[in-house]
């Protein structure tokens, strides 16, 4: 009897319960793991031609994307030749050593599907660029908490657990619940930057840590799929939930990169997003937690600025009302004309988004 290398069950070759007609192989040359049918789908990732080789324009990162094609391979090697380190849940972007730090340190939450490689790249700009530091954080369900249950909860502990890894927030061990973190700091200016899921949670997390943070950017929230939601927005948490439950891993990547390749975005996609792999586990818990969100109630809750970004092109039937929701007159909503959902990975905006982004936190009038 053939047992799956990942989940140690037994791969069934005939009968009423066959997990698959044969065992599945890891896509890497090299390894004999014998995967059944559900886990030779689980791990897709996107590997480069050639790693060390970066594009030089947008045409060729494009074309490489073009190129693309999604394979599948054990847990084990899908975790050595994605681009994240799997014995961490959060990243740290310095400021090269001859770039002074800026005294602003942006923790970046990533999309649903995604991991904290979303934004490395980004960090990795406005590091060199303004001396900002940046800290990239996996959301539960997603890189390399995986399988951590995603809820409003764990979020909050993730969260957390990173700040007080930083030494940005201390937790008073003597208190239990919430209360027990001492919010305060004073040292920096902690920015929160989410995009799509991130942040939709974002909205949340905002209200929880509000004592610690200076000022939020969220990107991609434009739509209110919480409750008063249009029948557009229900639909596609419908739609979203249904390909969660009966689509794999493999064949939701595929429809990702299916997706991307029409899209304009065309800058940092491989490295930052398919390098990483793709991780819709979560995908029902992620329609739970967008249904349950309800932006106006936490935008008021707020006394700092925020910055909305979005895409012409993207869903946008709330924003404005999310702006005037904002207490303070900072506030600001940014659209890129002409961008979809990835407008954060088309070379046609990217270098204003930073811009904005540095803007955003340096003014005095925002502190």
């Amino acid at each position: 009897m053939t047992i799956c290398t990942d989940c140690g069950l037994p791969i069934k070759h005939q009968g009423l319960f066959c997990a698959a007609p044969s065992p599945h192989h890891c896509a890497n040359d090299g390894c004999d793991a014998e995967l059944c049918k559900s886990c030779s789908e689980s791990y897709p990732l996107v590997i480069r031609s050639n790693v060390d080789d970066d594009p030089s324009s947008p045409e060729e990162s494009k074309d490489e994307l073009l190129k693309a094609r999604i394979q599948c391979f054990c847990k084990s090697c899908f975790q050595r030749l994605s681009v994240l380190d799997f014995d961490k849940t959060y990243d740290v972007v310095d400021p090269p050593p001859d770039v002074a730090r800026s005294g602003v340190t942006f923790v970046f939450v990533h999309g649903g599907g995604g991991s904290r490689a979303m934004f490395r790249p980004h960090a990795r700009e406005l590091a060199a660029r303004y001396g900002h530091r940046g800290i990239l954080v996996d959301l539960p369900g997603h890189g390399s908490l995986r399988d951590v249950e995603l809820n409003l909860d764990t979020c909050w502990e993730e969260l957390k657990s990173v700040l007080e890894d930083c030494d940005i927030i201390v937790w008073d061990q003597a208190t239990d619940g919430k209360d027990g973190v001492n919010k305060e700091n004073k040292k920096e200016k902690i920015v929160y930057v989410g995009g799509s899921l991130g942040a939709y949670i974002g909205f949340y997390l905002l209200q929880e840590f509000k004592d610690t943070l200076s000022s939020a950017i969220l990107i991609d929230c434009g739509q209110n799929c919480g409750p008063g939601r249009s029948l557009k927005a229900s639909l596609g948490l419908r739609l979203l939930s249904y390909v969660g439950k009966h689509y794999s891993n493999k064949k939701l990547a595929k429809m990702m990169l299916d997706v991307t390749k029409k899209s304009p975005a065309d800058k940092w996609l491989i490295e930052s997003v398919f390098g990483a792999g793709w991780f819709f586990d979560a995908a029902r818990d992620q329609v739970e937690l967008l249904g349950s969100i309800a932006p106006a109630q936490h935008i008021p809750e707020l006394d700092f600025p925020i910055l909305f970004m979005n895409g012409s092109k993207d869903h946008r039937d709330s924003e404005q009302l999310w702006l005037d929701l904002c207490n303070n007159t900072n506030s600001d909503l940014k659209v890129f004309d002409g961008g979809d959902h990835f407008f954060t990975h088309d070379s046609r905006f990217v270098e204003e988004m930073l811009k904005n982004m540095h803007d955003f936190v340096t003014v005095d009038l925002h502190w």
